[in-house]
């Protein structure tokens, strides 16, 4: 077979460029490559949620939510149950009405975990009858304790695929 007149392999394909050695050492070790991509995706998961918490505790609006040690408010409630969500209904210049949540939790659960329930938001008892109205220091205050352990504002009607508001309380964006 005569040979071709052009030379087929690129350029960057000749020379010192081999790929054999690394790839090699990558299946040998293939579990730690597996290990740091699951790691990295959690600690960036983190990253991401705890960003989200620090955006609506620092620009808190209607329909956002807060997740509370409900016992650091009122020493009288349940000590097993004191992890309540707290539905933030207005804010005003120094303070913050919330509608607090009936169904509580023994231990610090994330925002997925409270609204798992969101059949229950069909009920009349979701929420307490009595709001609760906090200043914006006694929430600063709480954030810093540890009490408000997480926070999160609804995109739409849900909160990480659960639905946590009704169609009638969505407000629109205003710029």
């Amino acid at each position: 077979m005569p040979a071709l007149p052009f030379n087929n392999n690129p350029i960057y394909l000749q020379g010192n460029f081999q790929l054999e050695p690394f790839t090699a050492l990558l299946k040998q070790h293939a579990e730690l490559v597996c290990f740091a991509l699951i790691a990295f995706f959690f600690i960036g998961n983190a990253f991401i949620e705890n960003s989200e918490k620090e955006r609506v505790l620092a620009n808190p609006k209607k329909n956002d939510f807060f997740y509370i040690d409900y016992r650091a408010i009122d020493p009288s409630s349940d000590a097993r149950f004191r992890y309540v969500p707290l539905k933030l209904l207005k804010v005003s210049n120094d303070t913050l009405t919330f509608k607090v949540g009936n169904i509580a939790h023994t231990t610090p659960v994330s925002p997925s975990q409270h609204a798992k329930f969101d059949k229950a938001l069909l009920l009349r008892n979701y929420y307490r009858v009595d709001n609760l109205v906090l200043n914006k220091a006694k929430i600063n205050e709480l954030v810093a304790s540890g009490a408000i352990y997480d926070a999160r504002r609804p995109r739409n009607i849900y909160i990480n695929g659960w639905m946590v508001l009704h169609l009638n309380e969505l407000v629109p964006e205003q710029p």
